[in-house]
């Protein structure tokens, strides 16, 4: 059975508009890529005694309308630095208090990567600008056809965290349960500061809910990984649906100090309070910033259920849920630089990080037959407390050679280590332990990972070199939950394993990598060869299960590129490999052993084909998935009572084949792709949910992992990214406004094989119709007042397993700015139309539910934020450009 939907034609009315955009008058972003980028050195002396200017600001500023790109500090002894600067045009602005400031035009193309200016002169006297005028406003947004830079004011977004201020970036979704994706499709894998963020000891998702929002700088979507290390792997993997987020935090540029103090209130009777410091003593550096929270959340879930037959009679959930929760948490890092020589340095730094959180819950069900009567009232109260901390070090070395300054030898290594502990108190009645009417879980967590890594890169002549790359990472993890229960008669305490846990894990990965190559933008070409190892081990006491999967890899990578004509870019890859995948599960409770081995030939290829600032690109690739711990591991989780999880030992890895091609045109400030995709997949891991029965009057859901046979995927999508930027009233005020959205149309059959032939129903097996997405956001400042409007919207999609419905959600924000930027003050409506509500609609063979979710509804947030500033050069005050800098 095929079924079909359609968006609306509002929609797609809506979407064509959005194309208008292309008109609009804008800056042109450059190309960032590695393949693309140069460099602008010089030195800067007073022009009347030539003794350098230690730290004066060099800034590269956009040529057409002045908008600033980056900037960096010249050293104690003048000298500076620019890269990588991508190809275009830009003016170089070089200035410091007390002397005129000097202007240069610049253009880096692939004729002329490097520019030398040599020797600036700076002359005494007032700041004089007729010749050029520099516009304080910045434009947020820079995109090209292979990265969006997303640079926001430290205020953009007051009170809020970093997974907030994620939202405002074009292409990401964040669904309710936090997941991250770019465009709805690509997977995301986030770094911080050019490194992976598992360096930092915590999960993205743990530290873009703790990060300040105030402490991102820029946030950078990529196309590989800003990683050296990872980008060794990404180019042998060969894999292209994956985009690479990284977070730049904010960090003082000149010596001196900056603080921001941010606190908040919302009609839901929540509070925020937030604090950054940064201290810069070059070359020791201190960052400090805390995130504290207090919450109280409510939230409303109407389940129907269809248990026995699907489309029969009905039973019905009903849960209302009020939460108060707090958090709070504290992140200080102090960085050291040693410049051995100029061209030799060794950078080391030291974060700790200890945080807190609690949480008291109420729960009221009521479980109803088909003709709504009630046969089950619950009602659970719940209360957890828990506490950590972190301590990580991290030391990079890096050499230039004298001879030759592409010679170069770069060394890294971090530990990190955590630990917490934690107790809940749940008065439940655990329909597992048949009358359980008080439960205590007692709980301790650590983990440590060591990572260590080496690059050395030789050039030959005539443009060829060799690479060598290794790499060693080492983990381990432990999670002990001990539970104790009591039944309605009982009088103590009584331990109870089928609750409890104590899980452990080890893990291993190794890997040697050797590059050969030249580089050349007419005729070059690469190989890539890498060796590695990964081994999984897991075990969980209680109940009895141990596993352990090892991988041997063998991977290359074969690459040429060809530059036909002027403009013009062939890039072609091919990346054959071969996998050796071992995976033995151990069930003491099941009283047996569960062996996979596998053998897996993983080919890939891309081609890529760039002219100017358009792309044509088609990529295959073969990978293999295994399944995690988490899905393997048999043990019962009954944290919901009426929603209980297990998984799978018998899990098989998937095999998938992606074919895509796409077209990507930027024009100015506007990115438009175009693509078609295929995925063939097998024993695609998939959950499975069914309905048990306790008793007449109790029912409850189980879910657990299982292998479908087979799903086929076709789409074809077009989304759009557009920004314009507009300074106003002699540069008093600013517009900025973001559009994002895209429509695909797709097509999903599944075969869920004999193992899940009853987690796919015949309804669903074959499914295809139109979904879409969009995101619109604008801000109008006029001198100290601003006023930005955002809007979000996510069209309903099928599945072979249910539906999701629509999404919405708004905000207006509107802030002033006071006392030269010192307070902010900003006042927030959010889901201006009502509540956020999140509907499903689930289907098997063998089970049938409509969910009902209504959360956040209309909040108002008031937020004011204090900073203070103070920077000094030589016991002068300044940079002054810097300190009247305005945010939109």
């Amino acid at each position: 059975m095929s079924i079909k939907r359609n968006c609306g034609t509002s929609f797609l009315c809506l979407l064509g508009c959005m194309f208008s955009f292309f008109t609009a008058q804008a800056q042109q972003p450059p190309s960032n890529k590695d393949t693309e980028t140069g460099a602008i050195s010089g030195k800067v002396l007073q022009a009347t005694n030539k003794e350098p200017i230690p730290f004066a600001s060099v800034a590269l500023l956009n040529e057409d309308d002045s908008s600033i790109v980056t900037g960096v500090a010249a050293d104690e002894k003048g000298g500076f630095l620019l890269k990588p600067v991508p190809y275009g045009s830009y003016l170089v602005k070089i200035g410091t208090l007390g002397y005129n400031p000097y202007f240069v035009s610049v253009k880096l193309s692939a004729e002329r990567t490097q520019r030398e200016l040599g020797t600036i002169l700076l002359e005494t006297g007032s700041r004089n600008l007729k010749e050029v005028t520099v516009v304080g406003q910045k434009q947020m947004y820079t995109m090209n056809k292979d990265s969006i830079i997303f640079t926001p004011d430290e205020n953009f977004l007051p009170g809020g965290t970093g997974m907030e201020l994620l939202e405002y970036v074009p292409g990401v979704t964040i669904d309710a349960n936090n997941n991250i994706t770019m465009e709805g499709k690509d997977r995301v894998k986030f770094y911080v500061d050019d490194k992976p963020i598992a360096l930092t000891g915590m999960d993205a998702n743990s530290y873009l809910n703790n990060l300040p929002s105030f402490m991102i700088e820029r946030i950078e979507v990529l196309k590989a990984p800003p990683d050296a290390v990872e980008a060794e792997q990404a180019l042998v993997e060969g894999r292209t649906n994956i985009r690479y987020i990284n977070i730049i935090t904010r960090k003082v540029q000149f010596r001196g100090y900056s603080a921001a103090f941010t606190a908040g209130v919302d009609s839901r009777r929540n509070l925020n309070a937030k604090m950054r410091y940064n201290l810069n003593l070059a070359p020791f550096q201190v960052t400090y910033f805390n995130n504290g929270q207090y919450n109280s959340d409510s939230s409303y879930v109407n389940r129907t259920y269809f248990p026995k037959t699907p489309g029969g009679d009905s039973s019905y959930l009903s849960q209302k849920n009020f939460r108060t929760s707090y958090n709070f948490n504290h992140n200080l890092n102090g960085r050291y630089e040693l410049k051995i020589t100029e061209k030799e340095r060794l950078r080391g730094s030291v974060t700790l990080g200890w945080t807190g959180d609690g949480s008291d819950a109420e729960n009221n069900s009521i479980n109803s037959n088909y003709a709504q009567k009630p046969t089950m009232i619950k009602n659970q109260e719940s209360r957890n407390r828990r506490n950590g901390y972190r301590a990580v070090t991290d030391w990079y070395y890096f050499k230039e050679y004298e001879e030759n300054s592409e010679k170069k030898l770069e060394a890294g290594f971090n530990f990190v280590k955590g630990g917490g502990s934690g107790y809940g108190n749940n008065d439940y009645f655990y329909l597992l332990t048949d009358d359980t009417s008080l439960q205590r879980n007692d709980r301790k967590n650590g983990n440590f990972n060591l990572r260590s890594n080496i690059h050395f890169r030789q050039p030959l002549s005539d443009g060829k070199y060799y690479d060598l790359s290794a790499t060693a990472e080492l983990s381990s993890g432990m999670n002990l939950n001990n539970a104790t229960r009591k039944n309605v008669n009982d009088i103590e305490l009584l331990p109870a394993p089928q609750l409890s846990t104590d899980y452990s894990d080890f893990n291993q990965n190794y890997a040697a990598n050797v590059s050969v190559g030249k580089r050349s933008r007419k005729l070059g070409y690469n190989f890539t060869g890498r060796l590695g190892y990964i081994g999984n081990k897991s075990e969980e006491l209680y109940a009895g299960n141990r596993f352990n999967n090892e991988t041997y890899e063998v991977r290359s990578s074969m690459g040429i590129n060809y530059s036909p004509w002027k403009n013009h870019m062939a890039n072609f890859r091919f990346n054959p490999g071969l996998q050796y995948f071992n995976q033995l599960a151990l069930l003491d409770s099941l009283k047996n052993s569960v062996p996979f081995k596998y053998t897996n030939f993983s080919p890939g290829f891309n081609f890529q084909y760039d002219y100017k600032q358009q792309q044509l690109t088609f990529n295959f690739n073969r990978n293999m998935d295994r399944p995690s711990p988490e899905q393997l591991n048999p043990f019962v989780n009954t944290a919901d009572s009426f929603n209980i999880r297990t998984g799978n030992p018998n899990l098989r890895p998937s095999f998938t084949k992606d074919y895509r091609l796409e077209y990507t045109a930027q024009i100015k400030s506007h990115q438009v792709k175009v693509g078609l995709e295929k995925q063939d997949a097998s024993d695609i891991i998939s959950r499975y949910t069914q309905v048990e029965y306790i008793n007449d009057s109790t029912i409850i859901n189980t879910s657990t992992y299982v292998n479908l046979a087979s799903r086929s995927d076709r789409n074809a999508y077009v989304t759009l990214n557009s920004h314009f930027f507009k300074a106003l009233g002699n540069n008093k005020g600013s517009f900025n406004m973001n559009v994002s959205g895209g429509l695909r149309y797709y097509e999903t059959i599944t075969d869920g094989g004999e193992e899940g032939k009853e987690a796919v129903s015949e309804k669903f097996a074959h499914v295809s119709g139109w979904t879409s997405n969009l995101t619109i956001w604008a801000a109008y400042r006029i001198r100290v007042f601003s006023i930005s409007v955002n809007g979000r919207y996510n069209g309903p999609r099928y599945y072979s397993q249910g539906k999701q419905e629509a999404r919405f959600n708004s905000g207006l924000r509107g802030q002033v700015n006071l006392f030269q930027r010192k307070l902010n003050v900003a006042f927030t409506c959010e889901n201006i139309f009502g509540s956020s509500v999140k509907n499903f609609y689930e289907l098997t063979n063998t089970y049938e539910q409509y969910s009902n979710n209504r959360k956040n509804v209309r909040f108002f947030s008031l937020n004011v934020t204090y900073n203070i500033r103070k920077f000094t050069k030589l016991g002068q005050k300044g940079p002054k450009d810097y300190e009247k800098e305005e945010p939109l």
